[in-house]
């Protein structure tokens, strides 16, 4: 039973579309887990630095792809035989690179060099890492989610430090996929895919986590993917399945639904969104649809909540 009423859809529009000649001619044992089939093209991965580029990743193809937003331009700057799914800007420009089959990876945007981050734990490959994030002072929160769900609820969640400590959060996540700080960074959400919800994991000075909550529940074939918050502390939820974005303030409640204008030629997949890193576009959402290769924006209320020093840097 829902005791609120329907929260306002906004329609985003159309930023960019990756062209014909960026897509990957070589062959992939990647599946898309709906269809069976390797698709033409996967996005995921969207993230942005101060200096007005957008970064996403081809999955199936080991990609990462550059848009500029100034000049409309789009460039590869790096392909490699793995799988990258998460994005992440770190403090001196590096890319941190969540590879599916590699690890965690460091690519240099102004050269395309890939270099190893951490890509075993304890002498222990990893089940297959998604997502990841990089907090105010430097901390590496990532997911390993390989093929877990809720007849698996074995995936973790880890946390990196600048000295290289790791820390595992949890370990008993069904899927854990997308995941993103609040404001304060006091808490981290982790979007359960396989479980269709997103936890709330209360981050203690001991650096612990206790009583974590499921925060936000949804329903579908596929449940929450990429995550991202604003300054007020709403949540922006991408669902795959159901081709939009949620938004909810800090409480649950719902605020507002994003959309896109049309469907593009293959099937909609709503999997990642970020807010823009310059000044002149703090307050605007972009996100992906994943098998059209298509990037989205839409304007909200207020902007979003990016780390401190990323903040510092690009004013």
């Amino acid at each position: 039973m829902n005791f609120f009423a329907p929260p306002p859809t906004l329609t985003a529009e159309l930023v960019a579309t990756v062209p014909q000649e960026l897509y990957a001619t070589t062959e992939t044992e990647w599946l898309h887990p709906s269809t069976g089939k390797s698709p033409s093209i996967f996005l995921e991965g969207i993230t942005t630095d101060p200096q007005g580029n957008i970064f996403v990743v081809d999955v199936p193809y080991g990609q990462v792809l550059k848009y500029q937003l100034k000049s409309k331009k789009w460039t590869k700057i790096s392909q490699w035989e793995g799988e990258p799914n998460g994005l992440a800007v770190r403090e001196d420009g590096m890319l941190a690179v969540a590879d599916y089959k590699e690890g965690v990876l460091l690519l240099d945007p102004s050269n395309g060099k890939i270099s190893k981050l951490i890509t075993r734990r304890n002498m222990e490959g990893w089940k297959g890492v998604n997502d990841l994030i990089f907090s105010s002072t430097g901390d590496l929160y990532f997911t390993d989610q390989g093929q877990t769900g809720m007849s698996d609820p074995t995936g973790s969640v880890y946390r990196l430090s600048p000295e290289g400590r790791l820390d595992t959060l949890l370990s008993n996540g069904p899927s854990p996929n997308g995941l993103v700080l609040t404001p304060d960074e006091r808490a981290l959400y982790v979007a359960m895919t396989r479980e269709n919800s997103v936890w709330r994991c209360p981050l203690h000075p001991d650096g612990t986590t206790t009583k974590v909550n499921k925060f936000f529940s949804s329903f579908g074939t596929a449940g929450p993917d990429g995550m991202t918050v604003d300054v007020k502390g709403n949540l922006f939820i991408c669902h795959p399945s159901l081709a939009c974005i949620f938004v909810v303030d800090p409480h649950g409640l719902p605020k507002a639904r994003i959309v896109m204008p049309t469907v593009g030629p293959g099937p909609a997949t709503v999997t990642n969104c970020i807010f823009g890193s310059t000044p002149e576009d703090r307050n605007r959402l972009y996100f992906v649809c994943a098998m059209t290769g298509e990037i989205y924006g839409v304007d909200w209320e207020c902007e979003g909540a990016i780390p401190i020093r990323m903040t510092k840097e690009a004013a």
